[in-house]
């Protein structure tokens, strides 16, 4: 089992190369950074977490840019997105700058996406970019792959989706890793888990640790067969939340889960000073968890 690290990527606090050195210098397998493009100020959907949103949200740098730097910085650590929003990114771009970064970084990309939790954040582009109700936006997700995946793996690219649509283009680079990096469906919800189930290369939920995860796991890998697909061929990454120990990483590693971030994201942890004795603590567990 692997053990990441997400960070909320501010960047007037930390860089993102100097986190980087850390992790890998720390053993960490990968750090993930994830993405908001804006937050709309008079937004009437509630945070998921419940109460204020946090400050961090409102200053979160461009992950692919900031996973560039620390591509620099380092030679092996992995390098993850957690989660991308796909349906606020214009294909062709995206496209690109994904196999770029998995071209100049050796194959060290991973991408966990998601459709994230903000309807008036989706309604901004709705019209310019994804054209996509709230309603439909797992299947808008799945389509916006699927045309992902003809760029990156079809010398003559063409694609004709429910949203998405284009003629033959060629579209390079290519990603170094083949067919591409991997797409893991940061989603937790029964629909968004059954669309994992069906075509995600993996499945990214959060798990708080309030309550047993086995089941969950029990449960995706049902719907993985059920979809006429081999369980043991689609990894399960967790997003853990809430008190990390070494109990409950051996649990992760006993249901077979292939990776788990430990994330920032509900801690007070405003600059890398403050990280580090956090660093420290989890790079201690680290070899008695991986492999």
């Amino acid at each position: 089992m692997h053990i990441g690290f997400a960070a909320m990527n501010n960047i007037r606090l930390t860089r993102p190369e100097v986190l980087g050195r850390a992790l890998e210098e720390r053993g960490f397998e990968s750090v993930w950074f994830g993405e908001h493009a804006h937050i709309p100020v008079s937004r009437k959907t509630p945070h998921p977490a419940g109460g204020v949103m946090p400050e961090a949200y409102k200053h979160m740098a461009d992950p692919l840019i900031s996973l560039a730097m620390v591509a620099a910085a380092t030679t092996k650590l992995r390098l993850g997105t957690a989660v991308a929003l796909l349906l606020e990114r214009e294909l062709f771009t995206t496209a690109k700058e994904i196999a770029t970064l998995d071209q100049l970084c050796g194959g060290r990309l991973l991408l966990g996406v998601g459709v994230g939790w903000n309807e008036e954040e989706l309604a901004d582009v709705n019209g310019s970019v994804s054209r996509i109700p709230w309603k439909r936006r797992y299947s808008g997700l799945r389509d916006c792959v699927m045309a992902l995946r003809a760029l990156w793996t079809q010398e003559e690219a063409e694609y004709h989706g429910e949203y998405y649509h284009f003629d033959k283009a060629w579209s390079y680079p290519k990603p170094l890793q083949q067919p591409h990096p991997p797409v893991y469906l940061g989603v937790k919800g029964g629909v968004g888990t059954r669309h994992a189930a069906q075509w995600g290369d993996g499945w990214f939920p959060i798990d708080a640790g309030g309550q047993d995860f086995a089941p969950q796991v029990e449960q995706f890998r049902k719907l993985v067969s059920e979809a006429g697909r081999d369980p043991a061929k689609v990894p399960i990454m967790v997003s853990a939340r809430g008190e990390i120990n070494l109990d409950r990483l051996l649990r992760y590693r006993d249901l077979g889960i292939e990776r788990v971030l430990i994330s920032t994201a509900r801690l007070e942890i405003d600059t890398f000073e403050k990280a580090l004795p956090l660093l420290d603590r989890y790079g201690e567990l680290i070899a008695k968890v991986s492999g």
